[in-house]
């Protein structure tokens, strides 16, 4: 458990620092810069935790095919996988909403 918060905090410590370095690298508005990208971290990592959705459905058409017919497509269930990097992306949008009420991005 120790790891998958470390794992964690890291994660949003990285996201944090990468929106922070691009609002100072394209000379950008901070807040804008950190709702944006967290909103894409979190999309982004929510469709690699899950499966059954259209990303994996095409991927799993595509070895069917390849395959000629002898894989068993497995689209009936869909799941969602509570990985760290979701958790993290989460925290990391809610971050925004912490530091701008707070008044740190202003």
């Amino acid at each position: 458990m120790k790891r998958y918060m470390l794992v964690v905090l890291l994660v949003v410590v990285v996201e944090l620092c990468l929106l922070f370095g691009i609002s100072l690298v394209f000379d950008t508005n901070l807040v804008n810069t950190m709702f944006l990208g967290s909103c894409i971290f979190a999309i982004f990592a929510f469709l690699m935790s899950s499966t059954g959705d259209v990303l994996s459905k095409s991927g799993q058409m595509a070895v069917f095919d390849a395959l000629l017919g002898n894989y068993k497509t497995q689209h009936e269930k869909m799941t969602l996988k509570i990985s760290p990097f979701l958790v993290g992306s989460i925290l990391c949008f809610g971050m925004y909403f912490v530091l701008y009420y707070l008044g740190f991005l202003t």
